[in-house]
């Protein structure tokens, strides 16, 4: 059982208690008629006392006066508004004690009274007050009641008066400051006592609150794991595995189960997520990231609280290979170390197989399609460039063959540029140019449509050297001008310009670079269809009311060839007032974008 250092203090002092009761009555804490209640009572058996022996009373006067002198200091103590008066105003109790005193000394015999230690009472009361006050005041008391007989009997004063009177007296003021000292230092423990005991119960307040908040908290998260659980283990369509930082298994749910053909019991703390990945895909990537082990090839790219996403191939238990779309999440504890990982796995492998066959029969299809189209535009030259001339009805018709021809021409373009970018095998060939060049070969080719349109083409081009794929950056301007004049109605105008990039925000992360703007007063673009745009096979609205030509290709495949290029593409319109499209080139595509 452990001791609270004050009860030791108190064992080993036997007369601490004591002082404890005393300082009730004298000390810092007591009011002012527990401060004189010592006085009242020696007082009141000095009269018991003096009833018993009469032959003690020299002067019965002055012994009378002397207790009704007495009476009124309980009396004032009770009976006076002392919270309203400074404290100064107390002292006068002891003052008044002193009185009684020094008229008690008198009556029973002067200088020889038995009662003469009375006069230390009041002397204790007068101490126990703050500052040094009380003090000279005790001292001045005990020497007016040593000399108060000489004043009734002036025959009486001698040497032995004043040198009773000037011990007395400094043996009061010895026992003030004392007893002084002793009260300001108890005080002062008191004062930090008090403080401390606030601080304890404000610091008792916080973990109070903190004990609740922790349980609440505690009970919450208890929930929400609860919940966890519960979903996780009924997902069944997508695998959920958690793992401790070295890729053991930790949580194997039901769709993991399901996915992969493993009991959750033959794999949690048994084996690694590695184990269901294809052997040879994993190596591969892990030459590719490095690292000190074989699953950061899996986790390399998850940092911090994000996710990487990929697509991996899975091993089931019997054998079959599966494509999983893999999401990994870095599980962090409270001092931000990585304390395992959560992996999310989807099985896509139907989705790839469809879009595998997809592109291979887009592919297929298109390139079927682009051979007879180009022998058709081929044999349409021969006959317009014949010998035999030709009628303008039918140079009519063959104008129509040929515009429709070019036409299904550049869809089976965009079509075969389509499947290139979803296979991933879409790439470039940069070189240096000129792409002003291109911008106003491109605005030569939109002439012929603008004026059909009656739209007027304005251009303000600028020198530009980049190092760029031409072929691609002349889709994007063809691209472009196309879209502003098929959505800009007769006598509307489409601006073209191309200049330097001086401030080198062409993406990259190098300087310069290069700044093409195309701009349109046309019918412009609903503010929820921008983000949509660049989609594939997207068609806005306005297309739609004004049954404008298209399949929705353009501009997906323009981001692409500006993307490749490592740069950007923003869209900015008014729906009513027209449209502005910013393509921002590097001043050099990066290297992994002409891999």
């Amino acid at each position: 059982m452990s001791v609270h250092p004050d009860e030791g203090v108190e064992r080993r002092r036997p007369g601490t208690r004591l002082v404890r009761g005393i300082s009730r009555f004298t000390g810092p804490e007591a009011g002012v008629l527990e401060r004189q209640l010592p006085f009242v009572v020696a007082f009141a058996v000095s009269m018991v006392v003096l009833w018993a022996v009469p032959s003690l009373v020299t002067r019965p006067g002055l012994v009378l006066l002397s207790a009704a002198v007495a009476v009124t200091v309980p009396a004032l103590a009770v009976l006076a508004p002392w919270p309203r008066w400074p404290d100064w105003v107390a002292d006068v109790l002891p003052v008044i004690a002193f009185v009684s005193v020094a008229l008690l000394r008198t009556g029973t015999g002067g200088a020889g009274s038995v009662f003469a230690a009375l006069v230390f009472l009041p002397v204790l009361t007068l101490a126990a007050q703050r500052g040094r006050r009380g003090v000279a005041v005790a001292t001045a008391g005990v020497v007016g009641v040593v000399f108060t007989p000489v004043v009734f009997d002036p025959a009486a004063f001698s040497a032995q008066t004043v040198a009773r009177a000037l011990v007395v007296a400094f043996v009061a003021l010895l026992q003030a400051v004392v007893a002084h000292e002793a009260t300001e230092r108890l005080r002062a423990r008191n004062a930090a006592l008090d403080r401390a005991r606030v601080h304890q119960d404000e610091l008792l307040a916080i973990v109070r609150d903190d004990a609740e908040t922790i349980s609440r908290v505690a009970s919450e998260r208890e929930s929400a794991l609860e919940q966890l659980v519960s979903v996780i283990d009924s997902a069944t369509e997508q695998a959920i595995i958690a793992t401790d930082s070295d890729g053991v298994v930790q949580v194997f749910n039901a769709g993991a189960e399901r996915l992969l053909g493993y009991a959750q019991g033959s794999v949690v703390g048994r084996v690694r997520l590695t184990t269901f990945h294809d052997q040879e895909e994993l190596a591969a990537r892990y030459r590719d990231v490095g690292g000190e082990r074989l699953l950061d090839a899996v986790v390399a790219s998850a940092s911090g609280n994000g996710s990487h996403v990929r697509d991996w191939t899975w091993v089931r238990r019997d054998g079959g290979r599966l494509t999983v779309r893999l999401a990994v999440t870095r599980r962090v504890d409270a001092d931000g170390n990585s304390s395992g990982f959560v992996v999310v796995a989807t099985d896509v492998t139907a989705e790839r197989e469809t879009a595998a066959l997809k592109e291979q029969f887009v592919s297929l299809v298109s390139h079927e399609l682009r051979t007879p189209l180009t022998a058709v535009l081929g044999y349409l030259e021969l006959l317009q460039d014949g010998t035999d001339p030709l009628t303008d009805e039918q140079r009519e018709y063959l104008g129509i063959v040929e515009r429709n021809a070019r036409r299904q021409l550049r869809l089976v373009s965009d079509l075969l540029l389509t499947a290139q970018l979803e296979a991933g095998r879409f790439s470039i060939t940069p070189q240096a140019m000129d792409l002003a060049d291109v911008v106003r070969a491109s605005i030569a080719s939109a002439a012929h449509g603008a004026h059909a349109a009656q739209v007027r083409l304005v251009e303000h081009v600028t020198p530009t050297p980049v190092v760029a794929d031409a072929l691609r950056l002349a889709q994007v301007v063809d691209n472009l001008l196309s879209n502003a004049i098929k959505f800009t109605q007769p006598g509307g105008t489409v601006a073209v310009s191309v200049e330097p990039d001086l401030d080198g925000h062409g993406g990259g992360g190098g300087e310069g670079g290069a700044v093409l703007e195309v701009s349109d007063s046309g019918v412009g673009i609903a503010p929820d269809e921008i983000d949509q745009l660049t989609q594939r096979f997207f068609r806005a609205s306005a297309a739609a009311r004004g049954a404008v030509p298209g399949v929705g290709l353009g501009l997906s495949i323009t981001k692409a060839v500006v993307e490749a290029h490592a740069g950007s593409l923003d869209i900015a319109s008014t729906l009513g007032e027209g449209t502005t499209i910013t393509v921002r080139l590097p001043a050099g595509p990066s290297s992994s974008s002409t891999s």
